[in-house]
């Protein structure tokens, strides 16, 4: 047995409405129509809902007991329907979205204030993680979109360039090349370079840059805090390449200094990601075209 929802909020509507009438006049639809469906349910059920003869419609038992059922059913149908409205003209709904902690920090604020200035009733969720955790995220749909770094094999993600950030080469102001205004990649041959943990963009972006000048440095060391990385390069024990919006403060307090690289500046491609496996919702699509029209 199916039950066909358009003839049972006919129903629904002509038991609460007492009146045939009424219920064409509120559906849009002729009379007859309305009791067209009417028929057409009694037909699909096996059953007869309404009593013959009466000047109104009067329930018969069975009717009386769908009406309770329809009763519990269409005022949660109704409330779906108010919330997937919302959720499409955009006036509730929300966003997840997850990128890195440092484009968190430097990057994204100025992109979602633009966004909650086209959608300011949709609440925005922002999470943390590496390029590659939250691209492993958005395969198992823990996100609406990312924020990264550019990493390789996001076979199964969708991809849109966004912009190039610069990441400068950052020393102690004591290091004996902190006083040159531009460093050779291969006079960072026989320094300990600090890079990002595993799945990181900048992790990727710098050693492709290294490895494609052939520099090897003499130590490399792994850590996955910017601010671990910053306090490791003020005591002089090591050099890293970090995003430079990063460095401002320090920089200022004389504790950290940009040198200019020969080869030229840096830049990691930044990109917003979405699975292939799933249309974005209404609230990505508007995140998506503004990062595509203010790119």
């Amino acid at each position: 047995m199916q039950i066909n929802l358009n003839q049972l909020r006919t129903f629904f509507l002509v038991a609460r409405e007492k009146s045939f009438t009424k219920v064409a006049e509120l559906s849009c639809i002729t009379q007859p129509a309305v009791t067209m469906q009417i028929k057409a349910l009694e037909h699909s059920l096996g059953v007869t809902l309404f009593r013959k003869g009466s000047k109104t419609p009067e329930l018969t038992d069975t009717g009386e007991v769908l009406l309770n059922y329809a009763a519990r059913i269409f005022p949660v149908v109704e409330e779906m329907e108010y919330v997937l409205e919302g959720y499409a003209d955009l006036s509730r709904g929300s966003l997840t979205i997850g990128t890195t902690r440092s484009f968190a920090r430097h990057l994204m604020p100025g992109l979602l204030a633009l966004f909650q200035e086209r959608c300011p009733k949709v609440k925005v969720i922002l999470k943390e993680g590496s390029s590659q955790e939250i691209a492993e995220g958005l395969e198992k749909f823990k996100y609406d979109l990312g924020v990264i770094g550019r990493i390789p094999e996001c076979n199964r993600l969708k991809v849109i360039p966004y912009t190039k950030e610069e990441f400068c080469l950052v020393l102690s102001p004591g290091h004996r090349l902190a006083g040159r205004k531009q460093v050779s990649l291969r006079e960072l041959q026989t320094e300990p370079i600090i890079i990002r943990e595993s799945g990181s963009g900048s992790r990727y972006a710098v050693l492709s840059l290294l490895e494609e000048h052939k520099v090897k440095p003499s130590v490399l060391i792994e850590a996955g805090s910017v601010e671990f990385i910053k306090e490791y390069i003020i005591k002089q024990k090591g050099i890293s390449f970090l995003y430079k919006p990063e460095i401002q403060l320090e920089a200022k307090m004389g504790l950290l200094k940009s040198v200019a690289i020969k080869e030229g500046p840096i830049f990691v491609q930044t990109d917003i990601v979405f699975s292939r496996d799933m249309d974005p919702s209404p609230t990505a699509k508007v995140f998506l075209d503004l990062v595509t029209t203010e790119s």
